[in-house]
């Protein structure tokens, strides 16, 4: 190996000096309806559970074949605009946007489990694929 100079250690010092701080992590703030856009609910509305044991807390008939434990639903909080539409005496039924009335999600108040395998009582899930997520 050749060996360096003084010249050349101080600038290989000056790089590593010069390094690129890190990127802000992003986090979720909202949800926005898919298909109109509207904000729809902040994350502070969100009911938080414990992750359950993933396909092995199904019934053998309803397991999948996929091991990712994500989570295919927010669940929330009863809001306002939610508890509107739900008829008097209604037990379960559609969550629709305020705005456009597309479906995004259900409710139950008997509680409903999650795809990870965890019972959430009583359940309001709005379904990810059915939101955008607003990151800040």
């Amino acid at each position: 190996t050749i060996p360096l100079s003084q010249a050349q250690i101080e600038i290989i010092n000056n790089i590593n000096e010069l390094r690129i701080p890190e990127p802000q992590k992003l986090t979720l703030s909202a949800l926005k309806c898919k298909k109109c856009r509207r904000t729809i609910m902040s994350t502070e509305d969100f009911v938080d559970h414990n992750k359950g044991k993933g396909q092995t807390a199904f019934a053998f008939k309803k397991r999948d074949s996929s091991s990712s434990i994500k989570c295919s639903s927010y669940f929330v909080e009863p809001l306002d605009w939610i508890l509107n539409e739900v008829q008097e005496g209604e037990l379960e039924g559609k969550i629709k946007c305020p705005k456009c009335q597309a479906k995004l999600g259900n409710f139950s108040w008997a509680g409903m489990q999650c795809s990870c395998g965890s019972w959430v009582t009583p359940s309001f899930a709005i379904h990810r694929e059915k939101v955008d997520e607003v990151l800040t």
